[in-house]
């Protein structure tokens, strides 16, 4: 079974390092229910990240979006580049 359907919300608390903005979003979602028989086996659930995120970040500073989007998305920040040794 396949749905597709509107999520809609306000970012009332953190959300991953990003503090609340009171922003209001809406996403549009897709969610897959996998049966066997008459049991429910998987749900899988797809959206846009980016959708939301470009609503949710509107009225943040933009020398913090960067760091926000990182965080939001779980990738490790860059390890620093050793410095080369001076002899």
């Amino acid at each position: 079974m396949i749905v597709e359907f509107w999520l809609l919300g306000t970012h009332r608390g953190p959300l991953k390092g990003l503090p609340p903005t009171g922003n209001s979003f809406r996403c549009r979602m897709n969610a897959f229910f996998i049966f066997e028989g008459d049991r429910l086996v998987c749900e899988r659930v797809y959206f846009d990240t980016l959708t939301m995120l470009r609503q949710l970040l509107v009225g943040v500073p933009a020398e913090a979006v960067g760091a926000l989007v990182i965080g939001l998305l779980g990738q490790p920040a860059a390890a620093p580049k050793p410095e080369a040794a001076v002899a």
